[in-house]
């Protein structure tokens, strides 16, 4: 509860400067589409388990993640993981991707696509630990004494949504009442501050919403919402997981009235562990978007067959919330590390 009162502080002094920005990142998605041919898609190990939930390319590239993820260790089973789309709105411009080998959890992903219909992994998890989990939802709505089975009976809905950059959350339509909104890395309720930018955001969608349900599988080929010249890259594969010891950020409260870190990197960051043993990443006036401030709890390297570090995904949350592992780049865009001293 300290935790969520911290972010909303924090948060609903700027939550109006959401708004351009979250009704630029739901604009809508240009058309790009144009078949890629079967012969250059990797072939899978194991069943691509989609159904119509996720448009071929969207599998496909889901797919190359995993194998990616494989090459952490051996034994870790993502290339032989039972792939299970779910469309996440608003516009459903992002899925999210469970990984399970033999019906047991393994991680998860969240792969999105910008305005330019390109493919992002926007997150992803390692183990048991899931958005979207619903025995999550179901503790949230008790406290609100709500039930999931009475709402839907009673005329409501229930629907997994995603906004840029990284807000994961339920939306609970109540019959005869307004609209809850959940997030679904930790069960708080949204505060009210941020649901006109969310009601923005999903009007803003619509025509995002009906360019995306053209996307089709045509004639065992994928269509593909990714640019028409698809640029060639090297074979990726990722270093082990740097990771750290979890903590509450509310625990000492300390770390926000000290200077931001200097973070250009994974290695200016470990830096930063050898020193301070604890890190936050806040986002400031974006923590609702994130659930923050979170602790950061590691880290983790993709390279290409070179060595060359390509990408940098860093581990935020894991102590009240979902440990996602989201770009760097990301967190450097919209916020801040902080060091816990003793």
């Amino acid at each position: 509860m300290i935790r969520r009162i911290i972010g909303m502080v924090i948060c609903l002094l700027c939550v109006a400067s959401l708004l351009p920005l979250l009704q630029a990142e739901g604009a809508e998605i240009q058309k790009a589409s144009k078949s890629m041919q079967h012969s250059a898609l990797t072939k899978s190990t194991t069943e691509l388990h989609s159904d119509k939930l996720a448009p071929g390319a969207v599998q496909q590239f889901a797919r190359e993640q995993a194998n990616v993820l494989a090459t952490e260790h051996a034994g870790n089973h993502w290339d032989h993981a039972q792939l299970d789309f779910y469309p996440l709105g608003p516009g459903t411009r992002s899925w999210l991707v469970y990984a399970n080998v033999r019906g047991a959890p393994i991680g998860y992903m969240i792969i999105s696509a910008n305005d330019q219909g390109h493919l992002l992994l926007s997150e992803y998890g390692q183990g048991e630990q899931r958005p979207y989990n619903i025995s999550l939802l179901d503790q949230a709505l008790n406290r609100n004494q709500l039930d999931l089975k009475e709402l839907i009976h009673d005329g409501g809905g229930l629907q997994l949504r995603y906004a840029p950059p990284l807000l994961a959350y339920w939306k609970v339509e109540r019959p005869n009442d307004d609209a809850m909104y959940i997030d679904a890395t930790n069960g708080d309720i949204l505060p009210p501050g941020v649901l006109n930018v969310l009601d923005a955001l999903d009007a803003d969608s619509q025509p995002a919403t009906e360019r995306m349900m053209s996307i089709r599988s045509i004639s065992g080929q994928a269509v593909v919402i990714t640019p028409d010249v698809l640029p060639k890259v090297s074979a990726l594969s990722v270093d082990s997981m740097d990771l750290q010891p979890l903590f509450d950020p509310a625990d000492n409260l300390l770390w926000i009235t000290s200077k931001a870190l200097s973070v250009s990197g994974v290695k200016t960051l470990n830096q930063q562990w050898k020193e301070h043993k604890k890190v936050v990443f806040s986002a400031d006036h974006q923590n609702v978007i994130y659930g923050g401030p979170l602790p950061v709890g590691g880290y983790q390297i993709w390279r290409d067959d070179r060595g060359t570090v390509q990408n940098q995904y860093v581990a935020i949350g894991g102590n009240t919330s979902v440990r996602r592992f989201v770009p760097l780049q990301t967190l450097l865009r919209d916020g801040k590390f902080y060091a816990v001293k003793p």
